[in-house]
């Protein structure tokens, strides 16, 4: 019999060789996937999209140091090829960076801990033009707002101001983190608010709960991704 669904054109970017081989099995075993490319840097992948067009681009979020990646790769794929849909698959598989993706053009996101079955509903949902994202990660991003609003002030940094536009914090829960991210302590940020470091402690695990982050470094690693948008 058959298979009567209209093709799907994929174009693969993973430094990795096991890991291009490995996808490329699987996608071909789909009757609608046909793989246009499968692309160990993204300079290559470029180039070919101008002659070979692709519906789905599944490209790694994370590169060589010499490579474009991250939300550069991104913004340069959208700019260039508009009529494909962007689907991120990566092993920084947490909230802040799932975030930043989808807020700058990416249509989904599977983390490489995944069955590779998510994949190939994933290629299937964002060739529709619907966003995919699992079940878990939905819920983790719920009360993460991707959109941004403008910066009501001046005084902070673009990254700082973009991070705490996004997220729904509390005006204390505001404060700590601006404090933190200029370098206070919580009991110097106790000091300031004359709260306790309890309180300072308790609020900042809230923030950071909503802004999708778990630790410090990931918190200033959101910042300065967020400073080059």
């Amino acid at each position: 019999m058959f298979d009567l669904r209209p093709q799907i054109r994929i174009a693969h970017l993973d430094d990795h060789a096991i890991i291009r081989y490995g996808i490329r099995l699987r996608l071909l075993k789909e009757p609608d996937f046909v793989v246009v490319g499968s692309f160990e840097n993204s300079h290559t992948m470029i180039t070919s999209l101008h002659n070979t067009p692709a519906d789905v681009l599944l490209v790694d979020y994370s590169l060589g140091p010499t490579e474009i990646d991250g939300v550069s790769l991104i913004r340069a794929l959208n700019a260039k090829f508009s009529e494909s849909k962007i689907l991120i698959l990566s092993s920084h598989y947490d909230p802040a960076i799932v975030a930043l993706t989808l807020r700058v053009g990416a249509r989904g996101f599977v983390g490489k801990s995944e069955d590779v079955s998510q994949i190939v509903k994933a290629i299937r949902t964002v060739a529709t033009g619907s966003v995919y994202l699992d079940a878990d990660m939905s819920l983790r991003l719920a009360e993460i707002s991707v959109a941004a609003t403008p910066a009501s002030t001046v005084e902070h940094s673009k990254g700082e101001a973009e991070l705490l536009a996004g997220a729904k914090l509390s005006v204390k829960e505001r404060e700590v983190i601006r404090c933190f991210l200029d370098g206070m302590t919580v009991s110097d940020i106790a000091g300031k608010f004359d709260r306790s470091a309890k309180t300072i402690s308790t609020q900042k695990s809230m923030a950071f709960r909503k802004l999708g982050v778990s630790s410090d470094n990931e918190l200033f690693k959101l910042k300065l991704m967020l400073e080059y948008l």
